[in-house]
């Protein structure tokens, strides 16, 4: 028996865990560490974790986040049953490490992020806490009318708990993403449609841009910056139309939600 810290349920969570025998990496350095775990839950955070566990098992799904490494549900091992007193349920779960835990899509936006999945920058050690960004919270004043947006934009609804009229938590997670959006009641003081320069990567903004208005998504239209690295945050130096030799990181499109939030589509096709 051990203990691993989890998040779950928006929060990091101390729980005992009995060692599995453990899997071969598919490089072969390795085995991949597997722990079976016993999670008590009220009845009314049930759906929230079910659907994170569901989430950590799919394929394309968001893993689990602890502190020395990333986990992944075991596809077909949850097991979920009542007990061991009224209102409350167990699950037994069985989670694996991630290999390729930083993965790709965790990299820096800017033109100098050259690290491969499960490879540390170069020059950092090992040893350096890592730090890997997980979730950002958007201030909505209509929490339905933002999931519907989402949703339609094409994020996964990984859960959607409310506690009461004061209090209510939207977790999503954009398409191939590690990283996940929260919104909802009570969730944050800043004023809604007040964040900009949410950066998603796309592999061919194009196609992007008329899947997006397919989906009744508008985009300001494809831009790029002939300041030659990144763009301003004005229409100073921005040019309509893609980058003319279609660089990594120069083509760009924008779009907001119903509050006003700003995203920004930047096309980088070597990470799509």
């Amino acid at each position: 028996m051990t203990t691993l810290h989890v998040t779950l349920l928006g929060g990091l969570r101390e729980t005992a865990a009995v060692p599995l025998r453990a899997a071969e990496a598919a490089h072969g350095t390795r085995s991949l560490r597997r722990f079976a775990l016993e999670l008590h839950v009220p009845h009314e955070r049930q759906p929230a974790l079910d659907a994170e566990l569901r989430a950590a098992a799919a394929p394309d799904g968001t893993y689990l986040q602890g502190t020395d490494a990333m986990w992944r549900v075991v596809e077909g091992r949850t097991v979920v049953a009542h007990g061991p007193r009224a209102g409350i349920y167990r699950y037994r779960v069985e989670i694996e490490e991630v290999a390729d835990a930083t993965r790709a899509d965790t990299r820096a936006v800017g033109e100098g992020a050259s690290a491969e999945a499960g490879e540390l920058p170069t020059g950092e050690s090992p040893d350096v806490m890592q730090l890997k960004l997980a979730v950002l919270v958007l201030p909505v004043s209509d929490v339905d009318r933002a999931k519907s947006f989402y949703e339609a934009v094409g994020f996964r609804l990984d859960a959607d708990h409310a506690v009461d009229a004061s209090y209510r938590v939207v977790h999503m997670t954009p398409p191939g993403s590690a990283c996940s959006i929260l919104f909802g009641t009570g969730v944050t003081t800043a004023v809604p449609g007040s964040v900009r320069g949410l950066h998603l990567v796309v592999s061919d903004i194009e196609r992007a841009c008329r899947e997006l208005a397919a989906r009744g998504v508008v985009t300001g239209g494809i831009f790029h910056d002939t300041s030659g690295v990144f763009h301003r945050s004005t229409d100073e130096k921005r040019v309509g139309g893609p980058d003319p030799q279609r660089r990594d990181y120069h083509s760009y499109a924008e779009f907001s939600d119903p509050d006003g939030n700003v995203w920004v589509l930047q096309e980088v096709p070597a990470r799509g």
